[in-house]
């Protein structure tokens, strides 16, 4: 699935995809093989959801309201929505065996879904509330806390106990030195040929700035034109000591 920009033309939906995508890879440098649990596709579970999928996990993302799932769906954050826990795992497991990304939306009740998830032991190694958690639902992610479950913050996420936060990570890790913001292009073919250039921008900028931001930027220049082929605006990870007429050279 590919997402498209928001209706209104702003791309605060790639920005904030982007921040939790290199929240989560500095959080773990390799999620393949990994289960991440979403619970809601609010705004921040959408966001959550590309970032996911550009980091490389497979997630099962539990919601019960049909306009959010189907815009989830438009967007590309969500491969599949199905209505039966089994019918998720049986995708789910094929997809962690193997490796690939996916992300694989449940309609159903989320604290519903939980029990059920604690009765299989159906286990992910970390989980993020869009919204905030019911009695119910805060019970369930307790227990899978308590299997190993990190729970998950920032950027929109809803805080629970022991929650790590991810936007005071990326704070941390981006300090002064790097900047997040979007460049605009008027035509597909404009982003084709900029996404080109900011690529091989990015590639050289490993052996200048070193690792491990340099590469996460250049990783994300490769996932971001296939996860958001339709954008026209393209946000995008750089040194601060680039200008933005130096931004658009093809090197560091």
């Amino acid at each position: 699935m590919v997402a498209k920009d928001p209706p209104n033309g702003t791309h605060d939906l790639q920005e904030q995809t982007l921040r939790l995508f290199l929240a989560l890879r500095l959080q773990r440098p390799i999620w393949a093989q990994t289960l991440l649990l979403g619970i809601g596709l609010g705004g921040p579970g959408r966001a959550f959801a590309l970032a996911s999928l550009a980091a490389g996990s497979a997630s099962l993302f539990l919601e019960d309201d049909p306009a959010l799932l189907r815009q989830a769906q438009r967007e590309g954050g969500t491969t599949f929505t199905v209505t039966a826990l089994e019918e998720a795992i049986r995708i789910l497991k094929n997809e962690v065996r193997q490796g690939r990304a996916i992300a694989v939306a449940l309609r159903q009740t989320p604290a519903t879904a939980m029990a059920e998830m604690l009765r299989r032991g159906l286990q992910p190694q970390a989980l993020a509330f869009s919204r905030p958690a019911s009695e119910a639902e805060a019970a369930h992610a307790t227990v899978l806390q308590q299997r190993g479950a990190v729970p998950l913050t920032g950027f929109g996420l809803v805080a629970s106990a022991n929650a790590e936060d991810l936007s005071a990570s990326l704070a941390t890790a981006l300090g002064t030195s790097w900047r997040i913001h979007t460049e605009p292009a008027t035509t597909p073919q404009q982003r084709r040929n900029r996404d080109a250039e900011l690529l091989v921008s990015a590639e050289s900028c490993i052996s200048s700035f070193g690792q491990p931001l340099a590469a996460l930027a250049v990783d994300w220049l490769r996932v971001a034109p296939l996860l958001l082929p339709r954008a026209l605006g393209r946000s995008v990870l750089q040194p601060s000591a680039l200008s933005p007429e130096e931004s658009s050279q093809d090197d560091c």
